[in-house]
């Protein structure tokens, strides 16, 4: 058998490429590189909002949980900073903690030395503590579950419980300490957090639930992690501007909090149906299901023998990012979803006129797929492990 030549993937941007047949490397083991430029910092802050970072990552982790051969080609000139900031480079970090990846240099760096960055940095990563001061536009709590660091404090309390709801507000109004400056009023700041909180709490609930064991209630490994990334972006937003008397369109650049949540659990289909996923489920019913699991509202016919949560539904998770005026972001299985109410966007599936409801401006319980923006049904995508979750809210 001819052996596959590897697949070289640059860095930070090649992963989330449409063009990469995630699909057939992954069934086939193909090699992968991932190349890591020397501008790689400058590449992530330049993107505007354009680029879900959570979703490269879910690659990387599909990859390497398909057993693909993972090689990281370093930078000689950066590598040593990068590793080093590692908890506040979600991907980096991700990169970093990765069992079976292959590190490669060339230059100053020998290999020796290499092997002593990543140690430090796994380290530093396991103690690392959420910062209120946002000294980094980045930052990352990761739960490497399968080198045994499942826990870590800012996400758990002793005996491995995970936080309350009440922990969770408090912790999104640390992260926005630096950021009151653009909250006009205490109780706006309040109002953002306590919102946002609920949100994030109900997201990385859904990763302890469901990112951590197989079918069989076994813990995964190896390369088995969750993470909560928080990020301060620059998000370029449809705006209608006044010209000498005209009302024009334009795109403005808005400061805005950017939240994402990973895992590399079984994903929403095969949590809820305890069913090996396979090229033959029908994509609708795939579709059904996630709404099924977000909305906490089960079809009969499909019996649910999930964990129990303490989740608010979809509705509920719609109605806070219509008051947040923010975007959410799904990606499981061969699906991806999402709802916008970020101001200058369409807000489709909105309650309509007839309904009591209509003078509320609600929104209908209901994802729409990324790709056709304003449709309820799904594009299809190659295959991904666990769930990826991407949250935008304007910081004004």
């Amino acid at each position: 058998m001819t052996p596959h030549l590897p697949v070289e993937i640059q860095l930070p941007f090649g992963l989330t490429d449409e063009h990469l047949d995630l699909r057939v490397i992954c069934k086939a083991k193909t090699p992968v590189v991932l190349e890591i430029p020397t501008d790689f910092d400058e590449q992530l802050d330049g993107s505007k909002g354009t680029f879900g970072e959570v979703f490269a990552i879910q690659i990387v982790l599909t990859l390497v949980r398909s057993k693909v051969p993972l090689s990281i080609r370093w930078s000689s000139d950066t590598v040593a900073a990068l590793i080093a900031s590692s908890a506040t480079q979600p991907l980096v970090a991700v990169l970093v903690s990765i069992e079976g990846a292959r590190h490669q240099i060339s230059g100053a760096i020998a290999e020796a030395e290499l092997l002593k960055l990543l140690t430090d940095a796994r380290k530093l990563l396991a103690k690392y503590r959420l910062q209120a001061d946002f000294f980094s536009d980045r930052q990352i709590v990761l739960c490497t579950d399968s080198r045994g660091y499942s826990y870590p404090p800012d996400l758990y309390e002793a005996e491995a419980r995970l936080r309350s709801r009440e922990d969770f507000e408090g912790l999104i109004q640390d992260i926005l300490f630096g950021q009151m400056a653009n909250i006009s009023e205490a109780t706006e700041a309040y109002r953002f957090s306590s919102a946002l909180g609920v949100i994030v709490a109900e997201l990385f609930e859904n990763s302890h639930i469901h990112g951590r064991f197989d079918l069989a209630g076994a813990l995964l490994k190896p390369d088995a992690m969750r993470g909560l990334v928080f990020k301060r972006i620059k998000f370029d937003l449809p705006v209608t501007v006044n010209i000498d008397g005209r009302q024009k369109a334009t795109m403005q650049i808005k400061d805005c909090l950017e939240i994402s949540v990973f895992d590399t659990g079984v994903g929403y289909l095969q949590s809820f149906t305890r069913e090996p996923f396979t090229d033959e489920t029908d994509l609708g019913y795939e579709w059904k299901v996630l709404h099924n699991c977000l909305e906490r509202h089960h079809n009969p016919e499909i019996r649910d023998v999930r964990a129990s949560h303490r989740g608010m539904g979809l509705a509920e998770v719609l109605r806070a990012l219509q008051q947040l005026q923010g975007r959410i972001e799904v990606r499981t299985g061969r699906l991806f979803a999402q709802r916008t109410f970020l101001p200058g966007e369409l807000q489709a599936q909105m309650q309509p006129l007839s309904s009591p409801l209509a003078y509320r401006r609600q929104p209908i319980p209901k994802m729409l797929d990324y790709q056709k923006k304003y449709v309820g049904v799904p594009s299809k995508h190659d295959p991904v492990v666990g769930t990826a979750v991407r949250v935008i809210v304007p910081l004004k």
